[in-house]
């Protein structure tokens, strides 16, 4: 067992590529900016004299702005500062010029159009000074193998949360001043949308930015404990994969101060509760084990299961941190290839999981029995990868850590009610999402013991029907492919609508599903109410679903919703933690209804609606009918 002593760590947020969008927002409203001073400046004969001075001060601030958002997205911070402040000041020069003919604005439109339009773009140039403020983080963040070193981080994050809600709060302030924009020529119509979209986005991904700088001071800023688990998602479990390694993370003050990592294994040895594991596991495998207890499909359940048998083996826990390879792969392609003499190997993103499963599972020093030493050692080494990223690279990493969380690679849990809430509002929590209409997620749980799911192709088709009476027919199908010469051996559940009425099903294997229990061990309550099938507030069709090596199977089923449409029908795909991207295509035939409005991405044919995508994160789409 290896164990590090005393070193921070930081989880920042997504930045990447923030720059460019924030300057090209900037770029075309500035642009419009100019023409409505322009014309504005013709329909007001008494500031013809003016109209120079105005058209001059518009176009260096426009300067300036293209200026500022280069330099933003080059990570020239103070620079960029410096122009977006310039920016301001010209811009309001602009706005003093047209105030002196304010009354002529209210028989003027384009006029009054012009005047909000730069009201909005001086809130936009705030909006990027107070932004670019608070990316000078970026220059002071220092990691090594002992982590973050940076002097007052927390103190630091304090004062950068107060700075994007400041930004935040200048965004707001400029959506105002757009939304109060009048009177606009037809080619500029689209320019003025897509401005209000991105503030609209923009604001969004600074609430998602002040979310994640919480989260880390809940999580690090006082003495905590956090239970670790590494989920080998080539062996797919309800929450992304088995759990082969554990580790146990202690906090202190802002910093870690302890970190170890184990075999799971030697966890599971010291828990001494008789409690009978979940059905599908039975009869082969009758007691329940740490190992097996990420069962539930909603990550939040499943955590607290994880803790009640951490504190079977008498240790307690914060809470609940889950990871599964794709991250290391991730950070692997930023840092490039990793020597590790001692194992005689060298990891790169392309073998680290192989490598990594080979090495703790199989060659390892029986002696010494402590097949998990090979990531604990490669831990520290990957630290002092980190220590030399320039600004570049740590906002590459930054969209890493936000990809793995979209993707649910990476998923955290909380017993503290106000850190559970910041998690699940920015979506890491890996809770099924609740929806008014229809509701879809398909998981798979490997239980042949064979790492086949890396291979396996999965596709899922969708064929609804809205009935006369407004009722919803659907009928699904599943296709797995397996291009292994191994059986996968996988228990599936699909999760649809509480209430949700099965009609026929079809491709199922036969073997059955037995009940949670066993001679003489405890039933636990949460796999008894499991075993009504309902999971989470969904209704769930389960059975098995083994595919033979190079080979391919489909099963079907048909159920019927338990509501009627109406007005609106949508429906909601929750992807399963940790798996492949899932090629998914539905059809919706809409009998003799007409939308009025459809989502972005969907197609139309004839009385019908159709949607595809690969599913890599949540999807969703809906109609409103006339």
């Amino acid at each position: 067992m290896k164990q590090f002593s005393k070193h921070n760590f930081i989880i920042m947020p997504k930045l990447s590529k923030r720059g460019k969008i924030f300057g090209g927002l900037l770029f075309a409203l500035v642009s419009a900016g100019l023409v409505f001073v322009l014309q504005s400046g013709l329909y007001l004969s008494n500031a013809k004299s003016d109209s120079g001075e105005i058209l001059g001060v518009a176009t260096v601030a426009y300067e300036e702005l293209n200026n500022a958002t280069r330099n933003l997205s080059e990570e020239k911070f103070d620079e960029a500062a410096q122009l977006f402040e310039s920016a301001s000041n010209n811009v309001q020069v602009a706005q003093d010029k047209l105030d002196a003919y304010k009354p002529l604005t209210w028989v003027h439109p384009e006029a009054n159009s012009a005047n909000h339009l730069l009201e909005g773009a001086q809130y936009l140039a705030q909006a990027g000074e107070k932004l670019t403020q608070s990316l000078n983080l970026l220059n002071e963040l220092k990691v090594s193998s002992k982590g973050v070193e940076t002097v007052l981080l927390n103190q630091k994050l304090i004062s950068n949360i107060q700075l994007f809600k400041e930004t935040k709060d200048l965004l707001d302030k400029s959506a105002t001043a757009f939304d109060d924009v009048g009177s606009i020529p037809l080619d500029y119509e689209d320019t003025l949308s897509q401005a209000k979209k991105q503030v609209s986005q923009l604001s969004s991904v600074l609430d998602k930015l002040i979310g994640l700088e919480s989260l880390y001071l809940n999580i690090f800023g006082n003495a905590k404990t956090y239970l670790l688990i590494f989920q080998n998602y080539d062996e797919q479990r309800a929450t992304g994969g088995f759990i082969g390694t554990y580790g146990v993370l202690k906090t202190e003050n802002g910093s870690i101060a302890q970190l170890k990592i184990d075999s799971i294994y030697d966890l599971d040895g010291k828990i001494y509760e008789l409690v009978a594991a979940p059905g599908p596991f039975q009869p082969d495998i009758k007691r329940w084990g740490i190992r097996d207890a990420n069962w539930f499909v909603d990550f939040p359940t499943s955590a607290r299961k994880l803790l009640d048998f951490y504190e079977k083996g008498e240790q307690t826990a914060d809470g609940v941190m889950s990871f599964t390879p794709k991250i290391f792969e991730n950070l692997l392609e930023l840092t490039g290839p990793i020597e590790m003499k001692d194992y005689g190997v060298t990891l790169t993103a392309e073998n680290f999981q192989e490598i990594v499963q080979y090495k703790t599972s199989i060659d390892y020093d029986v002696v010494e029995n402590e097949p998990k030493k090979m990531l604990a050692d490669f831990a520290p080494i990957l630290l002092d990868r980190l220590s030399g990223f320039s600004n570049e690279t740590w906002l590459n990493f930054m969209q890493i850590m936000q990809n793995n969380l979209d993707q649910r690679h990476i998923m955290v849990y909380s017993k503290e009610a106000e850190t559970q809430k910041i998690i699940e509002n920015l979506g890491f929590s890996g809770k099924v999402l609740s929806t008014q209409y229809d509701y879809l997620s398909i998981n798979n749980s490997n239980l042949g013991g064979t790492k086949t799911d890396l291979e396996i192709d999965q596709k899922a088709n969708l064929r609804s029907k809205i009935l006369s009476d407004g009722s919803v027919l659907n009928t699904l199908s599943i296709t797995r492919t397996n291009p292994t010469t191994q059986m996968n051996r996988s228990f599936v559940r699909i999760l649809v609508p509480i209430g949700s009425d099965l009609i026929a099903s079809e491709g199922f294997d036969n073997d059955p599903v037995h009940s949670s229990s066993a001679d003489g061990l405890e039933m636990d309550p949460d796999l008894a109410a499991w075993d009504n099938r309902i999971e989470a507030g969904k209704t769930e069709f389960v059975g098995w679903f083994k595919v033979d090596g190079n080979n391919e199977k489909t099963i079907s089923l048909t159920y019927m919703l338990p509501f009627k449409v109406s007005s609106t029908y949508s429906l909601l795909v929750q992807k399963q933690a940790g798996s492949k991207p899932v090629n998914f295509e539905a059809n919706l035939n809409l009998g003799n209804r007409q939308p009025a409005w459809i989502s972005p991405r969907v197609y139309e044919s004839i009385n019908a609606l159709g949607y595809q995508s690969d599913t890599n994160t949540d999807d969703f789409f809906g109609v409103v009918f006339k």
